[in-house]
C-alpha cells in the first residue's frame, strides 16, 4: 500500500525544519538507525531546498506500506500550514527501512558519495528519473481454486 503525505517547506519552514518534520513523521521509540537520519541532514537539506521533492516524492520503504512524501513550496506552503497527519505505523521500526530522495542530476554524484559514508540507508536519484527503489519486484501470485459447491454440501 502507498501512503502519501505533503509537508509544507520553503518559506513556511526552512529546509532543515522540513527535514526535521519528515524525521519526526517517520520515527518513533522503536526506530532503527535513527543516527543515519541525523547524519544525512545537511545533504538532504540541500535536496529539499532545490524543491525537486515538490514533483518527485521522497520515498520511505519500511514495514507494510510505502510512504511517499511531497514537499510544498511558495505560497502553497504558506497556505498548507505546518500540520502533518501522523502515520498509523512506524516505517523505520524494522531493520529493512530505506529512503530515496530526488535531486538534480548534477548533485547525484556528490550526494550519493556523502550519503554512502554517512547514511547508507538513504539514497538519492535524478529527479527526472524513476528511482530503482521505486520499482517493485515481480511477484508470483498463487493460484487459488474455489470449490463453489462446498457451500451446497454443508
Amino acid at each position: 500500500m502507498k501512503i502519501r503525505r505533503a509537508i509544507a517547506s520553503l518559506p513556511a519552514r526552512t529546509s532543515k525544519e522540513t527535514w526535521e518534520a519528515i524525521v519526526k513523521l517517520i520515527t518513533g521509540a522503536d526506530s532503527v538507525d535513527t543516527a543515519q537520519l541525523e547524519a544525512a541532514t545537511s545533504v538532504l537539506c540541500s535536496a529539499i531546498a532545490d524543491e525537486h521533492s515538490a514533483s518527485a516524492p521522497i520515498v520511505v520503504k519500511g514495514g507494510a506500506s510505502r510512504l511517499v512524501i511531497y514537499t510544498v513550496h511558495g505560497a502553497d506552503a504558506m497556505e498548507a500550514g505546518l500540520g502533518v497527519d501522523k502515520l498509523s505505523w512506524n516505517p523505520t521500526a524494522s531493520d529493512a527501512w530505506a529512503i530515496t530522495v530526488p535531486c538534480s542530476q548534477e548533485d547525484v554524484g556528490w550526494m550519493s558519495k556523502a550519503l554512502k559514508e554517512r547514511a547508507p540507508r538513504i539514497t538519492v536519484h535524478d529527479a527526472n528519473e524513476k528511482p530503482n527503489a521505486d520499482v517493485e519486484p515481480a511477484r508470483k501470485i498463487a493460484e487459488v481454486e474455489i470449490d463453489w459447491t462446498a457451500m451446497e454440501k454443508a
